[in-house]
């Protein structure tokens, strides 16, 4: 670092000189304050140590001086004291000195000073450096956040599922234009009906994003996957001590985690039935209570509900309220399933292929005439979400540029030739004497009653295998067995 030295000691001002240099620093000895200080103007010096008592002029005018003027006002200046001195040195440190020294002078006193000074000065390049290259730095940041957003927006829009929607149905595509239209009404609860995998949530979150995107939270919840001891609070939170083993502090829910955005409900014909008409409040005022609370707080999301049930059905059977359907098919969307629109399968089939060909570092790129028959031909009874998994499963397995029929073998090794009911129930319940239809009539709801039993049976009582072996929730076998 160059430092300046001013004493008009010439032996003091040599010993100083001297100590630098085995610093290693580069020092210039000024016998003369004026001339230091005319120097001190037309070259920059960090730092300026300098003797008070001097007869041209003493240390206190040089540091005015040299703070005073733009070319060395940023410079540091250590003031050199004698022993009766000390009352001028805390003037001086008041009039911006960076430090002084006291006579005689010691060298690791010297040594930390420059280091110190060397340091701050280091500091003062750095930060006018970034205050003279801050617009321009602000706008490569900013230009750069802008881009990253915009790669994070078209990522969560092939996530999920905004962007690759596909549909050349009439019906489909009606339903997408109606899905638009909903979106640009919040206050419109929706509720989507149609076969498991149709695409109905693909279809909640166009509702929710439309075309633009949204940043504002797409929160969904399973009704048949949460116990109903658990749901109300998990929908409307709960404060500290509501219930046995409640969070401390309490909890907020899924309304509130919504806030300004999308409350999904999925599969809501399993909604508890003690929870149905509370949903309702919230979908009439906009307000809701935590479980154990005593506040009144703002429900702004909208409501998309889905359901892969018969909902019309279950309210002339007395399992879901009639007004909350009422209130939620204000909009109404029914998406139709997968054989009822066989133009649909060739693009979604060659966007599924493409997108795992790539994912998997495949090379497919086209489908054989022959094996699109196949997919064309095949009943899809798991809808879109069959076809995708199948389309994967295909690529996963094989590869080459062409999807060949003998890629898609296994379609016709898992579908039955002659199946008119295709639930594990029919295996066993639907024999040849349940089949003869009797002279009284049948009666229906018993026979449903009376295969849940059996299965019940069958898994000696345990009610989650027997829901699962019949395809249906455990909340909907528990209800039509209390029923």
């Amino acid at each position: 670092m160059r430092i300046m030295i001013i004493d008009d000691n010439t032996n003091s001002l040599q010993s100083l000189s001297v100590v630098l240099s085995d610093l290693g620093h580069d020092p210039d000895a000024f016998s003369s304050p004026v001339d230091a200080l005319r120097q001190a103007r037309q070259q920059y010096y960090p730092l300026v140590i300098t003797d008070i008592r001097m007869p041209e002029m003493d240390g206190l005018s040089l540091l005015t001086e040299l703070k005073a003027h733009p070319a060395t006002g940023s410079s540091d200046v250590v003031l050199i004291t004698g022993h009766g001195d000390m009352h001028t040195a805390v003037e001086a440190l008041r009039k911006g000195a960076y430090d002084y020294l006291a006579k005689p002078i010691n060298a690791r006193e010297l040594a930390a000073v420059v280091e110190r000074s060397a340091e701050h000065q280091a500091l003062l390049l750095e930060n006018k450096d970034l205050r003279q290259n801050l617009d321009a730095r602000v706008d490569k940041v900013t230009g750069t956040l802008k881009a990253d957003l915009e790669k994070v927006r078209s990522r969560l829009k092939r996530v999920v599922g905004i962007g690759n929607v596909v549909a050349q149905a009439p019906a489909m595509r009606r339903a997408m234009d109606e899905a638009r239209i909903f979106h640009r009404d919040p206050t419109v609860p929706v509720l989507l009906e149609g076969e498991t995998g149709t695409g109905k949530e693909v279809l909640a979150r166009l509702i929710h994003y439309g075309d633009t995107g949204t940043e504002t939270p797409f929160v969904a919840i399973n009704c048949a996957a949460i116990p109903h001891d658990l749901f109300e609070a998990e929908l409307f939170g709960h404060e500290e001590g509501a219930y046995t083993g409640s969070r401390s502090g309490g909890s907020p829910g899924k309304l509130e985690a919504a806030d300004t955005g999308t409350l999904f409900l999925d599969e809501v014909a399993d909604l508890p039935l003690q929870l149905q008409p509370k949903l309702l409040r919230v979908l009439e005022e906009h307000t809701f209570y935590r479980v154990g609370g005593v506040k009144k707080r703002t429900f702004k999301a909208r409501v998309i509900c889905a359901a892969n049930q018969n909902l019309a059905q279950l309210v002339e059977q007395g399992a879901f309220r009639r007004d909350l359907y009422h209130r939620l098919t204000v909009g109404h969307i029914t998406l139709p399933p997968l054989r009822s629109r066989p133009e649909d399968i060739p693009l979604l089939a060659e966007m599924f292929l493409l997108r795992e060909a790539s994912r998997k570092k495949k090379l497919f790129r086209e489908i054989a005439p022959e094996a699109l028959a196949m997919l064309q031909q095949h009943r899809w009874p798991g809808n879109v979400r069959e076809l995708e998994n199948a389309i994967e499963r295909a690529v996963l397995i094989n590869d080459g540029h062409l999807l060949q029929p003998r890629h898609l073998r296994f379609l016709q090794e898992h579908t039955p030739q002659e199946a008119p009911c295709t639930s594990a129930a029919c295996t066993f319940a639907l024999t040849p004497e349940a089949l003869t239809l009797p002279e009284g009539g049948l009666d229906l709801e018993g026979l449903i009653t009376q295969i849940m039993r059996k299965a019940v049976d069958k898994f000696d009582g345990n009610k989650s295998k027997a829901a699962a072996y019949l395809g249906i929730s455990r909340f909907a076998l528990h209800r039509r067995l209390q029923k």
